[in-house]
C-alpha cells in the first residue's frame, strides 16, 4: 500500500503542489538553457559584447518588436543582458564569460551542457559504459582544460605557482610530462609564461590531440610543447623529466597502475608528479544535485569520482612514489609526489 493513503487530500494536494514547483524550477532552467544556446548559436553572445541600440539589435535578429522585447525581458530578468538608455548589452559576468580570454567559456560551458544532457538519458535507458565520441571527448576536454589567456596566466604567477614552488623548481630543472593533457591549458599556460618551460604532453583521443597540436602552433611554442598521440602507458623515455602532471580523473582503474609506473620511470630521481583532487568527497549542500549528477556521468563512464586527495597520495605511495606534501590552491587540493632519490 503507498503510503499516499494514509494522508488526507489537502496534504496530497499539497505534497504534489510541492513537486510541481520543483519541477517548474528544472523547467524553466532548462528552457532558458536552450533559448541561451540557440542565441549563441545565432550570434547574439558575440554581438552583445557591446552596445547596441533598440534597433540595431532587432535588424541584426530579425525579429518582430514584440517578440524581441519579450525576450530581452527574459534575459534581463536571468541576469544574462542589462539595458540602459535605449542600448542592451550582456550584464558583466557574462560578457567575461563569453569573452575570447575566458579560461573556459560560455561556448565550451553550453556545449558541454549538451553532450551531459544527452550522457544523462543514455544512463537512464540500459546498462554499459557511456558512450564518449571522440567529438564528444573533444567537448569535454575544451570545457575542463580551460585556454592559455592572459587571465589563466596572472592567476599561474600570482597564486598558483607560489602556492608550488615545487612545479617551478621542476621547470627550471628540465623537461615536464603532462600525462592525458585533453586541450593542455595548463601545460599552454606554463609555456606561454615560461620561456623556460619544455615539455611533452600525452593525449590518447585523436581528435583531441589534434586541437591540442592547433593550439600549441597558435600560441608560438611549437618547438617547446611537443604532443604525442598515444597510449601513455606505452610512452618510454626513462629518467628524462625533472617533474610531470597526471590528469587521473580521466583513467579507469584498469589503466592506472600501469600509467602511474610509465611516469615513476619517467621522471629522474627526485622528479615530482602533480596531481589534483578533482572532487571532494562530499559536497557542499548547495552543490549536491550537480555534484550527483557529476557523479552518474563519470561512473558510468567508468572512471572513478571523488577520488580524495589522501586516496590520491596513497594510490601514488603505492607505486612507488614519495609524498611530498598536500597544497591548496585556487583550482582545489593538489598532490606532490616525487620519485624517490634511490
Amino acid at each position: 500500500m503507498s503510503t499516499l493513503d494514509a494522508e488526507n487530500p489537502l496534504e496530497r494536494f499539497a505534497l504534489a503542489s510541492a513537486a510541481r514547483e520543483s519541477l517548474a524550477a528544472w523547467t524553466t532552467g532548462a528552457q532558458v538553457l536552450t533559448l541561451i544556446t540557440t542565441l549563441r548559436d545565432r550570434g547574439w553572445t558575440k554581438y552583445l559584447a557591446e552596445p547596441r541600440d533598440l534597433e540595431t539589435l532587432a535588424e541584426f535578429s530579425g525579429l518582430p518588436p514584440t517578440r524581441l522585447a519579450d525576450i530581452l525581458s527574459l534575459l534581463e530578468a536571468n541576469g544574462i543582458v542589462r539595458q540602459q538608455d535605449g542600448t542592451v548589452q550582456l550584464t558583466r559576468p557574462f560578457e567575461a564569460l563569453a569573452a575570447d580570454d575566458s579560461y573556459i567559456g560560455l561556448d565550451e560551458l553550453l556545449d558541454h551542457s549538451e553532450v551531459m544532457s544527452r550522457l544523462i538519458r543514455t544512463a537512464a535507458e540500459g546498462p554499459g559504459p557511456l558512450p564518449l565520441t571522440e567529438p564528444d571527448a573533444l567537448v569535454v576536454a575544451r570545457a575542463l582544460g580551460g585556454k592559455a589567456t592572459t587571465v589563466t596566466r596572472t592567476l599561474y604567477e600570482q597564486s598558483f605557482l607560489p602556492k608550488l614552488p615545487e612545479v617551478s623548481e621542476a621547470i627550471r630543472a628540465g623537461r615536464w610530462l603532462d600525462v592525458g593533457c585533453g586541450v593542455a591549458g595548463a601545460t599552454l599556460t606554463l609555456a606561454t609564461l615560461l620561456p623556460e618551460f619544455r615539455a611533452v604532453a600525452i593525449e590518447l583521443v585523436p581528435t583531441v590531440a589534434a586541437e591540442t597540436l592547433r593550439r600549441v602552433k597558435e600560441h608560438g611554442v611549437a618547438d617547446r610543447v611537443d604532443v604525442r598521440c598515444m597510449d601513455a602507458r606505452d610512452f618510454d623515455e626513462p629518467a628524462s623529466f625533472s617533474g610531470a602532471f597526471w590528469a587521473q580523473p580521466f583513467f579507469p582503474e584498469p589503466t592506472r597502475a600501469a600509467t602511474l609506473a610509465v611516469i615513476l620511470r619517467s621522471l629522474k630521481p627526485g622528479g615530482v608528479l602533480v596531481l589534483q583532487e578533482m572532487e571532494p568527497p562530499e559536497p557542499d549542500e548547495s552543490d549536491r544535485p550537480a555534484y550527483a549528477l557529476r557523479k552518474l556521468v563519470a561512473q558510468g563512464q567508468e572512471v572513478p569520482f571523488a577520488r580524495s586527495a589522501e586516496d590520491l597520495a596513497a594510490e601514488a605511495v603505492a607505486a612507488g612514489f614519495e609524498l611530498v606534501r598536500l597544497a591548496p590552491t585556487d583550482f582545489g587540493r593538489m598532490i606532490l609526489v616525487r620519485r624517490p632519490l634511490s
